[in-house]
């Protein structure tokens, strides 16, 4: 093919790709790592390296779209994609949220030990892959539903298969219920386990919470996802037979999306009121 035309060619495609790249900072001028960026009900987004640093194809976009940066103990940032393409730098500073403590009267109450979710890790059901691009940033939600009032102690994953041969993270959330779909976390602080190995016991990765005093009342989401980093493969096991009715999944910000049936092999220690 004459150098020409592959000049053109070229240069047509570079111009039809629209990608904007920055990093997410702290007031303080600090990377935050493993921040998501992503753009509202869509699934494009990104998560930020070691560095803070993130890059979104925009291409074919609605220009009205929101771009979102959602981060557990920061203030939420919200911008259409059209004004945010006219700022003259990509970078966002984040503030910290302002945490308003308030005073409990606690009342001395029976609690009991239980366990709610799903245990299984014969059957793989979904989970991490750091070849597969496309699944790599998924993040996975079960709902447990709940009318009394309970302590987060452990939430534990159960594994069918991992190869991992480097730490990896994961990163929780505690959400509330919005309707029927996962709604605004409820954490102040970002959850984030690194595992070994030799963490995972009996096929299953603890993440101990019981020293976050994470209280609730009513129905709750657990969600993870991988961070940025992942490398290797790590499968949850789960009930692949049973009719869904509380698991979900996203990617980045795009809309949650229900699974028809089976459950992942995410469940969570709790100490309620009996």
């Amino acid at each position: 093919m004459n150098l020409k035309y592959i000049f053109i060619l070229l240069t047509a495609v570079n111009l039809s790709a629209q990608q904007i790249s920055g990093k997410i900072l702290s007031e303080k001028n600090q990377p935050i790592i493993d921040a998501r960026i992503g753009v509202e009900n869509d699934d494009r987004g990104d998560v930020t390296d070691s560095e803070g640093k993130y890059l979104i194809d925009i291409s074919g976009l609605d220009k009205n779209k929101i771009l979102k940066v959602d981060v557990n103990g920061y203030e939420p940032f919200q911008m259409k994609i059209s004004d945010f393409e006219a700022l003259s730098t990509y970078d966002v500073l984040l503030k910290e949220k302002t945490l308003t403590i308030e005073n409990v009267n606690i009342v001395p109450k029976k609690y009991v030990q239980k366990n709610f979710g799903t245990k299984n890790s014969t059957r793989s059901y979904c989970g991490y892959n750091s070849e597969d691009v496309v699944k790599i940033f998924r993040e996975y939600a079960i709902k447990i539903k709940n009318k009394r009032r309970l302590k987060i102690k452990k939430i534990n994953l159960d594994l069918a298969y991992y190869d991992i041969e480097q730490p990896v993270s994961l990163i929780f959330d505690i959400q509330n219920s919005a309707g029927e779909f996962p709604g605004e976390s409820i954490m102040n602080e970002t959850l984030k386990l690194i595992i070994t190995k030799e963490d995972i016991q009996n096929n299953t990765v603890s993440f101990d919470l019981n020293d976050k005093n994470i209280w609730l009342n009513g129905d709750f989401f657990i969600s993870v996802r991988a961070s940025e980093d992942f490398k290797g493969k790590l499968f949850l096991g789960g009930n692949i037979f049973a009719f869904s009715k509380n698991t979900y999944y996203r990617n980045y910000f795009g809309e949650w999306n229900k699974y028809s049936v089976g459950e992942p092999s995410i469940n969570v220690d709790v100490l309620i009121e009996k």
